[in-house]
């Protein structure tokens, strides 16, 4: 009887299985890619100018991530020199809140952000460089600008 008890899951293994509930197929993560980066969850760093990094955010702590709209706070490094004339860099930390959304469908199992804002909370730390100029050859301030609107596109 004990012998055909212990034997019983090997020859019915189903009847154990069917009482129990169905695995729920798990949504994969959203992630933020930047500048070319590894897409992650939850970046703790984000390049916001790519190929100069004059402007990257750091200690990033998010809330509402995964959902059509997440935010950030933390601080950025800049560098001042970055649209003025400067003889050397000259980077300070500033604080800084990101925002990023629209979420977008990269492949079957990968979602992402393709929007990002950053504001300055304390105001622009570029003297003189307004938030929304943008770069053409009528520019004071030559190609390099900060993104107009303090708005980047992503990909994945």
């Amino acid at each position: 009887m004990i012998v055909a008890l212990l034997a019983f899951p090997l020859l019915f293994p189903t009847v154990l299985t069917a009482c129990g509930q169905a695995a729920t197929p798990v949504a994969p993560p959203v992630t933020l890619g930047s500048c070319g980066s590894s897409p992650q969850v939850r970046p703790d760093v984000i390049v916001v100018v790519c190929n100069t990094a004059d402007i990257t955010a750091e200690n990033l702590t998010w809330s509402d991530w995964g959902k059509l709209t997440a935010t950030a706070r933390g601080s950025a490094t800049v560098d001042l020199c970055s649209y003025e004339d400067c003889a050397s860099p000259d980077y300070v930390s500033v604080p800084l809140d990101v925002t990023v959304s629209r979420i977008m469908q990269c492949s079957k199992n990968a979602k992402a952000y393709s929007t990002l804002r950053y504001v300055f909370p304390n105001g622009s730390p570029f003297r003189g460089v307004p938030a929304s100029v943008i770069a053409d050859e009528s520019s004071s301030y030559g190609d390099a600008v900060p993104p107009a609107n303090q708005t980047i596109s992503l990909t994945c």
